[in-house]
């Protein structure tokens, strides 16, 4: 019995030993991407549309000014957080954006700074797909289908703020409905068809502060409630724009991603990541 309790002792003081190994690794983040060297193209601008409700309009006025720089693509790319089996990973990102049609993220999340998993998820040619690969090739995750369009689609639009924010006002499949002072619906295609955000201002800043809505996730029946959240505003390239963005399922209560961007390039080549 003495030998069964010292090696029950060195068991668990051994598994202590490996999940504190476990968890330091989690603490260390990844490298940072290294800048984009692509060249970008002047647009020129367009005038703010004025028949946008208040909230929508002041918001755009603080972040861009009567005059709207005109983005056709964007390569955005950062470091943040992926929940994952129940862990927090660090990992860094790397998207690739035709306003309002199209966009891929490759993400990395590492362990000590190694990449554990890799994989990316897109949304091209009105088609959703998710690839996901890890522990040195043991896991292998992909998804796709029209639930998954349907969700990818939602999260581009959720992500404009940060990524091609003029579409949001210049596009013209794109609608604005008021719903009160300091919130307004943001109506944009799907398929044959459209689908929403509702989108809250700050009443200080005039700023947005999120944008929820209902979106598939993964293969489930129904739709859950989802929202993302803004923070850190800051100018990229004479424009203001969040440079955090957290996504939520409502029913979780807590963010299962956070990005944080930390470089941007607008209107530049992105056609070796979407066709």
């Amino acid at each position: 019995m003495r030998e069964l309790t010292k090696v029950t002792v060195a068991v668990v003081g051994l598994l202590a030993v490996l999940m504190g190994v476990g968890w330091l690794g989690l603490q260390v983040e990844p490298k940072p991407l290294p800048p984009r060297p692509e060249r970008a193209r002047d647009l020129g601008t367009a005038e703010l549309p004025s028949d946008l409700p208040k909230p929508v309009s002041r918001h755009f006025r603080v972040t861009m000014g009567e005059r709207v720089p005109r983005i056709e693509t964007a390569i955005v790319w950062g470091r943040g957080e992926f929940k994952l089996m129940g862990l927090w990973f660090p990992m860094r990102f790397e998207s690739y954006h035709v306003a309002g049609r199209s966009f891929r993220r490759e993400l990395e999340l590492t362990w000590f700074g190694l990449s554990v998993f890799r994989g990316y998820d897109a949304y091209i040619d009105g088609k959703g797909i998710l690839e996901f690969t890890g522990l040195f090739g043991m896991l292998h995750v992909s998804d796709e289908g029209k639930k998954i369009d349907q969700g990818d689609n939602l999260a581009m639009w959720a992500e404009a703020p940060f990524t091609t924010p003029s579409a949001m006002v210049l596009d013209p499949r794109v609608r604005w409905e008021p719903i009160d002072a300091h919130t307004a619906r943001l109506v944009f295609p799907f398929g044959g068809g459209e689908d929403s955000l509702r989108v809250g201002f700050d009443p200080e800043t005039d700023l947005m502060r999120s944008t929820s809505g209902m979106r598939y996730r993964g293969r489930e029946e129904t739709k859950t409630p989802y929202r993302g959240e803004y923070a850190e505003w800051r100018p990229v390239h004479e424009i203001k724009t969040p440079h955090r963005d957290a996504a939520v399922w409502e029913d979780q209560g807590e963010p299962y991603i956070v990005l944080d961007v930390e470089g941007t390039e607008y209107n530049v080549d992105v056609s070796r990541k979407i066709p």
